[in-house]
């Protein structure tokens, strides 16, 4: 018995003395560059770029302000180099018809259906009906 508790000890001491396992080897990099502008009627722009290279940029401009249509366009892009130093760079789209990216590292099918997609006409379904309030 008294192995056995011994054992048990010695078990829970080296557990609780274990270091864990230090995951944020990658030390954080610095924003060199940035700035945003909100803008009252929704609207707005970003970026930023920072030390490794990586940038991102956003613009948004409200359509049909004021009606029940009103929603955002957004046009942007990122970049940021791979594993092997290659500059990956993403444009994209968006609007109340969907999400769009298009970029080298985004497979031609999956721009061309995200593109199809947000031309495709929006057809409402009339029989809806908007459930009640409580």
């Amino acid at each position: 018995m008294s192995l056995q508790c011994l054992s048990l000890f010695v078990l829970c001491v080296a557990s609780a003395l274990a270091a864990p396992a230090d995951y944020s080897t990658v030390p954080p990099v610095a924003i060199v560059d940035s700035g945003n502008e909100k803008n009252q009627d929704g609207s707005y722009h970003f970026f930023y770029q920072s030390e490794d290279g990586t940038h991102r940029e956003e613009t948004a401009v409200v359509v049909d302000a004021g009606t029940e249509n009103e929603h955002l366009e957004i046009s942007g892009n990122y970049s940021y180099f791979d594993a092997d130093g290659k500059e990956v760079v993403v444009n994209y789209k968006a609007n109340d018809h969907g999400f769009v990216p298009e970029g080298g590292s985004i497979a031609k099918e999956i721009s061309l259906a995200a593109k199809q997609a947000s031309e495709a006409q929006y057809v409402p379904d009339t029989d809806y009906k908007k459930p009640p309030k409580f």
